[in-house]
């Protein structure tokens, strides 16, 4: 029966490729990252990961909007490590937004550091979760396996940053990145405040 095969063809297909996107995950995440640190506009990589998942957004009729700081510090970072955490980040608010709903990123910066706040209208994080999102494995989808945000917190520590999970009031998850400027070093026990005005 030739549809029977090529259904067949189809999911061994989509597996194959599930498990290449897990290996992928567990190497990234085990292997020595080799950095390539240079002056970047966080604020390009933003609109570059924007612009990969716009279809997508469209298609999910979920509104996005980003607001950027104009003139935003360059910060000495490797490019394709911190796109891949936006990309991360990004994608993940996408899965927890309903249609409808509304994603919001936002930079900033204080002169010591910039900071990136990532804002969805989903269904937020459980709040015994909120401090476990990037441990290694951990993971509420059914797919998952709980290596993205463990790798995202791995490349923000790199970079010297820190990040955090908060829920919103009313509804939704936020992510804050802090990353230090180059004239300055992070502080010891810097701690991480919510964006929410």
């Amino acid at each position: 029966d030739e549809e029977k095969i090529v259904a067949s063809a189809e999911i061994i297909q989509r597996e194959s490729e599930r498990l290449e996107k897990i290996l992928s995950n567990v190497m990234d995440f085990t292997r020595p990252s080799k950095y390539i640190k240079e002056f970047n506009d966080i604020n390009s990589i933003i609109n570059d990961t924007y612009n990969l998942f716009k279809n997508y957004i469209y298609e999910k009729k979920i509104s996005v909007s980003l607001i950027l700081k104009k003139d935003l510090p360059l910060v000495k970072s490797d490019f394709n490590q911190m796109k891949q955490v936006l990309l991360n980040l990004v994608q993940n608010a996408i899965d927890a937004t309903p249609e409808g709903g509304e994603i919001t990123v936002v930079t900033e910066n204080d002169g010591e550091y910039v900071y990136v706040y990532i804002r969805d209208t989903g269904s937020g994080i459980r709040e015994e979760d909120t401090d476990v999102v990037f441990e290694p494995f951990f993971t509420t989808k059914i797919t998952g396996i709980g290596l993205g945000l463990a790798n995202v917190k791995k490349i923000i520590k790199d970079h010297k940053g820190k990040i955090k999970a908060y829920n919103r009031e009313g509804s939704g998850a936020e992510f804050v990145i802090k990353l230090p400027l180059p004239v300055s070093e992070p502080k010891e026990n810097g701690d991480l405040k919510t964006g929410e005005q």
